[in-house]
């Protein structure tokens, strides 16, 4: 059986907690004007929180943001809400 992931994140997370929640609305799948929305905040912010956040993380795209935090266990997969927020979508 493969190990398991340590429960600890692997590296101390650079992002502050505006980042990290802007960051698990794009791993979820949502779009900069929804992720705005739930925040209280403007898309426009969303996309300069999102600017600060590939550049802490020298990567050049949210999806590399969102595999980054996984790999790094700052984002838990069970915690994301992936999909529409009815329980019967099917």
């Amino acid at each position: 059986a493969p190990e398991q992931l340590p429960a600890q994140p692997a590296s101390p997370c650079p992002l502050s907690d505006r980042e990290m929640e802007i960051l698990a609305g794009v791993a979820e799948g949502c779009s900069n004007k929804e992720i705005g929305q739930r925040c209280g905040i403007s898309d426009q912010t969303v996309k300069n929180h999102l600017t600060t956040v590939l550049r802490k993380l020298s990567v050049g795209d949210r999806t590399e943001a969102v595999v980054i935090a996984l790999r790094n266990r700052w984002l838990k997969l069970e915690s994301i809400k992936l999909g529409s927020e009815s329980p019967e979508a099917a």
